[in-house]
């Protein structure tokens, strides 16, 4: 698909206008994508010791519930944020994905997924890290997953 981008000024509403042969489910996919704004990152406020930090959800790897607190980790490091897992999954970007009751993980950042013996899929990070699918959560990331296989 051939792409024409035109700079306009911030006075301007962005828009895109599509030309094409067949309105289907990865069209319907796309406009839903431009009109959400899901292809933008979005930057958590997140503290790490007594600094508070900018975090880039382009950076982000996974967020998990440690103790009441979100525990945000990026490629090493790792910060702490004030919000609600739930909230968290409405604010973040489609890349994200809640995999269990506590983590929510970001899906360009996986490395292997391994089906488990028990039912579960474990989840192996760039950053080496390892976390699990529950089962409750198992069909939907399955889902999501064959989804993002089928664009590349």
């Amino acid at each position: 698909m051939r792409v024409n981008i035109k700079t306009i000024g911030y006075e301007t509403e962005e828009f895109a206008d599509l030309y094409i042969q067949e309105q289907d489910d990865a069209m319907s996919r796309l406009v839903e994508y431009l009109e959400q704004d899901l292809f933008r990152s979005v930057t958590l406020l997140c503290q790490t010791g007594d600094k508070i930090c900018r975090i880039s959800s382009l950076e982000i790897y996974l967020i998990e519930t440690v103790k009441e607190k979100q525990v945000v980790h990026t490629g090493q490091e790792t910060y702490e944020l004030n919000k609600r897992l739930y909230e968290l999954e409405r604010l973040l970007p489609s890349n994200f994905i809640r995999i269990s009751k506590s983590v929510i993980i970001n899906i360009d950042k996986v490395r292997t997924y391994t089906p488990m013996l028990n039912g579960i899929m474990k989840v192996s990070m760039l950053n080496s890290q390892v976390t699990y699918i529950s089962r409750k959560y198992l069909r939907e990331v399955r889902d999501r997953i064959l989804e993002v296989k089928h664009y590349d």
